[in-house]
C-alpha cells in the first residue's frame, strides 16, 4: 500500500509542527490548474450565491465579507477540490489518521475596503462533531499579507483544554449562541503580547492546515494588501474529520442546510460526509 507521505510533500517536521502549534503553512501545494479552477468556481458562487451565502460585514462596516458553505453539493469544481485535490491526503497525514471524511467546504471572500474582521474563535464549538482528528485546509487564492486579511493563529492554543463559546461572525447573529454555557473567549487584542500569534504571507496555491480547536481570527481588508493594493482576499476552507471523530448534534452548534443520516455518536462517514481518503477505488 502506498503511504500518504509518499504522495504529498509533507515532512515529519510539518507533522510535528502541526501537533505542537496546531497550524502549519504549506507552500505551493495547489498548482495553477487547481488555482484557476477554484477561482472560477468562486466567481460563479459570487454571481449566483447559494442558500447559505451571507455578507458577514452587513450591519457593521462598509465593504463586503462574503461567505458561503456546502458549495460542493451543487458545483462540480468545488466538489473536485473537496474530494479529488491534494487536500484529503494532506488532512489525513497531519491528523495522523488512517482515513479522512469530508466534512464541508466554506468560502471566505474579503473585498478591499472591508474593515470587518474575522473574530477570534475556535471552529469545533460551532460544529456537531467531537474528537481530536478534525482539521481545515484553508487555500489562498490571492496574494495575502496582514493588511488584506491574513489569518492569525495563537500557536498551541488547541491544547489549552478549553472550549470557548462560539463568536458570531455577523452583527445580529448573537442570539444563535446565547444558549451556550461555554466561557467567553478572552479579549485577545487587548493584550496581544501575551500570546504567540502566528501569521504568514501567502501566495496563491499555498494553504494553511489547522486544528479545529486552535484559536484564530483575521483583520479586515481595509487597504487591499501592501504588495497588491486593491487585492481581494479569497480563501477556500475544506474541512475533514479522521478516525476518532464522532457525530455530536449537541445544543448550540450549527444547523447545517443538509441533515446527515447519522445517529449521535456515529463515525462521521455518510453520504453527506463522504470518505475521501484513501481514495475510493
Amino acid at each position: 500500500m502506498i503511504a500518504v507521505s509518499d504522495l504529498i510533500g509533507i515532512s515529519d517536521d510539518d507533522v510535528a509542527a502541526y501537533d505542537r502549534d496546531g497550524v502549519v503553512c504549506l507552500r505551493g501545494l495547489f498548482d495553477s490548474h487547481w488555482i484557476e479552477r477554484m477561482r472560477a468556481a468562486i466567481e460563479r458562487d459570487l454571481a449566483s450565491p447559494g442558500p447559505s451565502a451571507t455578507n458577514f460585514a452587513e450591519g457593521s462596516t462598509a465593504g463586503k465579507f462574503f461567505g458561503d458553505m456546502f458549495m460542493w453539493k451543487s458545483d462540480p469544481d468545488f466538489r473536485a477540490a473537496a474530494l479529488a485535490s491534494p487536500a484529503p491526503a494532506v488532512a489525513a497525514r497531519l491528523m495522523g489518521s488512517s482515513g479522512a471524511d469530508f466534512f464541508y467546504d466554506q468560502l471566505f471572500v474579503k473585498e478591499p475596503g472591508t474593515a470587518h474582521p474575522t473574530p477570534w474563535h475556535q471552529d469545533q464549538p460551532y460544529w456537531p462533531v467531537k474528537g481530536w482528528q478534525i482539521t481545515s485546509v484553508w487555500i489562498a487564492l490571492d496574494p495575502i499579507d496582514r493588511s488584506n486579511g491574513a489569518v492569525e493563529f495563537i500557536a498551541g492554543s488547541h491544547k489549552w483544554g478549553v472550549n470557548y463559546r462560539p463568536t458570531p461572525f455577523r452583527k445580529g447573529h448573537e442570539i444563535k449562541f446565547t444558549s451556550s454555557d461555554l466561557q467567553q473567549i478572552p479579549d485577545i487584542d487587548a493584550d496581544r503580547s501575551r500570546y504567540d500569534i502566528r501569521w504568514w504571507t501567502m501566495a496563491p496555491g499555498d494553504c494553511l492546515v489547522f486544528h479545529a480547536m486552535i484559536v484564530h481570527g483575521a483583520p479586515g481588508n481595509e487597504t487591499g494588501g501592501n504588495d497588491t493594493p486593491g487585492a481581494r482576499r479569497r480563501g477556500l476552507s475544506l474541512r475533514y474529520t479522521g478516525d476518532d471523530a464522532r457525530y455530536d448534534p449537541r445544543p448550540g452548534t450549527f444547523q447545517f442546510p443538509h441533515k446527515p443520516d447519522l445517529a449521535a455518536g456515529a463515525r462521521m462517514t455518510c453520504d453527506l460526509f463522504p470518505r475521501v481518503w484513501p481514495r475510493p477505488s
